[in-house]
C-alpha cells in the first residue's frame, strides 16, 4: 500500500517537478506585459508546440503539459492570453476574463499571433520549416476557427 501511494505522489508530483525546467518570456502586447513560459529543450528536431492554457490563464496543468511535451522532444510554449495583473482567481472572473476574448475575437487571435512568435524566436532546429507548429488549446469552450498559423 505504501508503495502505491508512494507511486501515485510520485506520479502527481512529476509534472510540477519537471516544470522547473520552464524559462519564463516576458514579452507585449503594447503596453499590456505577457509572461509566457517555454520549455529549455531549444535545438529539438520535433515541432514547436504553442499551448494555450484553459479559462484560468497559465496553471500547473498548462505547465504539466509543457513538461511532458519537453520529455517527448517537443519544444512548447505556454501562452499568456490573459496578460501580467489580469489572472483570475476564481471561476467567476475567470468567466469574465475569458468572457472578453470570447466577445473580441480579433485580440484573442493577435495573442495567439504574439504567442506564436515568440515560440518561433526560440524555436527549433535550425532547418525546420516554420510551418510545423502544433497548437494545443485546453479545454476551449467557443468556436476554434482553423486557419494556417504561418
Amino acid at each position: 500500500m505504501k508503495q502505491l501511494i508512494l507511486f501515485g505522489l510520485m506520479t502527481l508530483f512529476s509534472g510540477v517537478l519537471f516544470a522547473q525546467n520552464l524559462k519564463p518570456v516576458a514579452y507585449n502586447d503594447g503596453s499590456q506585459k505577457l509572461n509566457g513560459l517555454v520549455t529549455s529543450n531549444a535545438g529539438s528536431k520535433k515541432p514547436g508546440v504553442l499551448i494555450l492554457p484553459a479559462w484560468k490563464g497559465i496553471d500547473d496543468e498548462a505547465k504539466t503539459a509543457a513538461a511532458e511535451l519537453e520529455k517527448a522532444g517537443y519544444i512548447a510554449f505556454v501562452a499568456d492570453i490573459y496578460g501580467e495583473g489580469n489572472i483570475p482567481s476564481d471561476n467567476a472572473s475567470a468567466g469574465k476574463t475569458a468572457g472578453k476574448f470570447k466577445q473580441d475575437y480579433a485580440l484573442y487571435q493577435h495573442r495567439i499571433e504574439l504567442a506564436l512568435e515568440q515560440l518561433k524566436k526560440r524555436e527549433l532546429y535550425p532547418k525546420k520549416l516554420p510551418s510545423s507548429v502544433i497548437v494545443l488549446v485546453e479545454q476551449v469552450r467557443w468556436k476554434w476557427q482553423e486557419r494556417a498559423l504561418m
